[in-house]
């Protein structure tokens, strides 16, 4: 799972390649902009040649539901934000499961 930075409720496991400075901002930009809820969250960053990805865990019981416009939408939003914010550099967001496996949807 790669090395991990704890913040609150949120553990940022980070690969090789990924810097642990990095790994930390993330986390404090996460926090600070209020997405650390009540429950715990899991994520994990990796490196690849064309940017990083960030895979997050998404509760079981949406797996079935297809993702809305809206949501999309937010996504990458939020996708294009880390960019500019965190990484500078491309960013991916990919949704998975409790074993950072991406869920595919219909």
């Amino acid at each position: 799972m790669g090395n991990r930075v704890d913040a609150k409720n949120l553990q940022v496991y980070y690969l090789e390649g990924v810097q642990k400075e990095t790994a930390i901002k993330f986390a404090k930009y996460w926090k600070d902009n209020g997405f650390v809820g009540e429950r715990k969250q899991v994520m994990q960053l990796e490196k690849a040649e064309d940017g990083y990805s960030l895979k997050i865990i998404e509760r079981k019981m949406y797996h079935e539901s297809a993702l809305s416009i809206d949501e999309q939408s937010k996504l990458q939003e939020l996708e294009r934000t880390l960019e500019k914010e965190v990484f500078n550099e491309d960013l991916t967001i990919i949704i998975t499961d409790n074993t950072f496996r991406p869920i595919e949807r219909e």
